[in-house]
């Protein structure tokens, strides 16, 4: 995992000087082969991905300002034709980049970075739109730090963090929050697509990109016209990941989006070093292997399968890293390693479909046709978009006609993110719901619709969920994790497309669909069910029931009145392992346990 950290200080306060150069030292000494890049005379750069040796930082020249960019970069082109990463940026294109104080990195670039600018009146930091590297700050004797990975981070023992308990409270909530708190108090979290303003020990954020006034620059071409141009974007940033990546293990599920990242890697197969893996849930659920088969067969695609049994044991709570927040992939992510090491898989980048259900648009939300009558009204295809809308939402047309207008005359309601945060209530978090406003939860740009129809506006609202999906955990002995469908060129073009064009035919992720014709078998690419782990988590519960019991009813979130002794009692009793009711929030649960029990520690 691309692991960084900076130091960033006024080099004319002799306090602060002393403290960077300490922290400085104590990375040196703790993180020996970091890779070090003094950016400016008040700034430094560490990069301690393990195993590397600097190849993560690409310099930004740009004469009296100067800078760096963290991670991966890739140039914007005019044709759709996948590029490497830069290794070099020209003096011309630095300036351009200085000059808008990074914006241009926004606009011109995109890719998997965090970039550091120099300025003449402090120092820049700014994160790419889809956060594919996280990006924490807190400031101590004024010194301000900026890291994407806290658990890798060798500090000084004078640094110390304490949880933010009321952030704690919010994420038993809804775990995938955005709001810029961490679970650490004084440690914010830098969102996607927003830029950091560091000048004499004071911080402003401002935010670059927002994802609707990306979809209010709407685009509609004829339908044939939209699937061709979905697909060269989806394939251009498939292929463009797969030569920064070339040896790489993709996670074959059997569904429709990983089966598309396969298709459009195997376009030039000779390019990569490629083999699949799908895991086998084993506990009841329908399986997904069959579908994983086909489209390796299909394709040509080396398959390597791996049963997962739900009766393996839970990792114990005291082996969460020290990380910023609680993250769900503790779970599991360690373990996914053991498996890839026992396939012949390990030193490869893991490579998933995840994005597709929110970029392509898996929906059945008939206010679909609400979303056509603010653009076209009632025109002469007026009626075959209500008969579509009808049939991606299983509604009458009287229903779905009757929904759309009153919501074009009576405006808004309660937004698709904010509803599905307060639909999770269960007895675990009950404590926190009575006192909980879920648009405290959520970025701004999820909670206010602005003038979006409101089929796009769920799209919009959904990418926060998408965003906080991918891992976030540097563990050791892991590899990295790409996620080829969150690329800012596919996610932009997928915004601008009306939702019901993306949902062409009156299917969920209709135009994908028709997009990949001929190039992934017909069983995959049509098919509407989804996999299902439901009956896996139950037996999982079951299997780690003791092991719940006693670390949530003597942990610290009981301690701290976060949950209660009673509702942990009643969600571990066997009747209520339903998943829709108790199931995964008890998972959820054990997970934030694990990570505040280190820090309470």
């Amino acid at each position: 995992m691309p692991s960084c950290l900076a130091l960033i200080w006024d080099p004319a306060d002799p306090d602060a000087a002393a403290a960077a150069s300490d922290i400085d030292g104590c990375v040196r000494r703790g993180a020996p082969e970091a890779a070090r890049h003094a950016v400016s005379a008040g700034c430094v750069l560490h990069d301690l991905t393990s195993g590397t040796t600097g190849r993560h930082v690409l310099s930004i020249p740009a004469g009296e300002v100067s800078g760096a960019v963290f991670g991966r970069l890739f140039r914007r082109a005019c044709a759709l034709t996948p590029a490497p990463p830069l290794a070099i940026l020209d003096q011309e294109a630095g300036r351009r980049i200085a000059s808008s104080r990074g914006a241009r990195l926004v606009t011109d670039y995109w890719g998997a970075y965090l970039a550091f600018l120099a300025c003449s009146d402090g120092t820049v930091v700014l994160t790419e739109p889809t956060s594919s590297i996280p990006c924490f700050y807190c400031q101590t004797r004024g010194v301000t730090l900026v890291f994407s990975h806290l658990e890798v981070c060798p500090l000084p023992d004078w640094i110390r963090f304490d949880p933010d308990l009321d952030f704690i409270a919010n994420l038993l909530a809804y775990d995938k929050i955005q709001p810029g708190q961490s679970g650490l108090r004084g440690v914010r979290e830098l969102a996607g697509g927003c830029r950091l303003h560091v000048s004499g020990g004071r911080v402003r954020e401002e935010a670059l990109w927002d994802p609707r006034q990306v979809a209010r620059n709407a685009l509609e071409p004829a339908p044939e016209e939209a699937a061709a141009c979905l697909r060269e974007t989806t394939s251009c940033v498939v292929r463009t990941w797969g030569q920064a990546c070339p040896h790489l293990a993709l996670n074959l599920s059997g569904g429709l989006d990983s089966a598309i990242v396969a298709a459009c890697l195997m376009q030039e197969p000779g390019a990569l070093d490629m083999r699949a893996v799908h895991f086998i849930l084993r506990g009841g659920d329908p399986p997904e292997a069959a579908q994983a088969r086909a489209v390796a067969r299909d394709l040509g695609i080396e398959l390597a399968e791996y049963l997962i049994d739900p009766a393996d044991p839970l990792p114990p709570p005291d082996c969460h890293p020290l990380s910023a927040r609680p993250f769900r992939e503790f779970l599991g992510r360690r373990a996914d390693a053991e498996r890839r090491q026992a396939l012949g898989l390990a030193g490869r980048t893991v490579f998933t479909g995840q994005g597709g259900d929110h970029l392509f648009l898996e929906t059945r939300d008939p206010l679909i046709f609400a979303d056509y009558l603010r653009r076209h009204g009632l025109g002469r295809r007026a009626a075959r978009e209500l008969l579509a809308a009808a049939r991606l939402s299983g509604e009458s047309v009287w229903h779905v006609l009757a929904g759309s207008l009153s919501h074009l005359v009576a405006g808004p309601r309660e937004t698709a993110a904010i509803r599905s945060i307060r639909e999770r209530q269960t007895g675990l978090n009950r404590l926190t719901h009575e006192r909980l406003d879920a648009s405290d939860l959520l970025p701004v740009w999820a909670c206010v619709p602005e003038s979006l129809p409101p089929a796009k506006f769920a799209q919009v609202s959904g990418l926060a969920h998408m965003i906080q999906i991918r891992e976030s955990l540097a563990l050791p002995g892991t590899d990295e994790t790409a996620h080829p469908l969150i690329s800012q060129p596919l996610v932009e073009l997928c915004l601008q497309l009306p939702a019901y064009l993306l949902c062409h035919g009156g299917r969920g992720r209709g135009l994908v669909r028709q997009a990949f014709a001929g190039r992934l078998p017909d069983q995959i690419r049509l098919r509407r069910s989804k996999g299902d782990a439901s009956r896996f988590y139950i037996e999982q519960l079951k299997a780690n029931r003791d092991l719940l019991a006693d670390t949530l009813m003597n942990g610290a979130l009981v301690a701290n009145g976060l949950i209660n002794h009673a509702d942990v009692e009643a969600a571990l009793r066997p009747g209520s392992y339903g998943v829709d009711t108790f199931g995964r929030m008890i998972l959820v649960c054990y997970v934030i346990e694990a990570w505040l029990g280190r820090w309470t520690r």
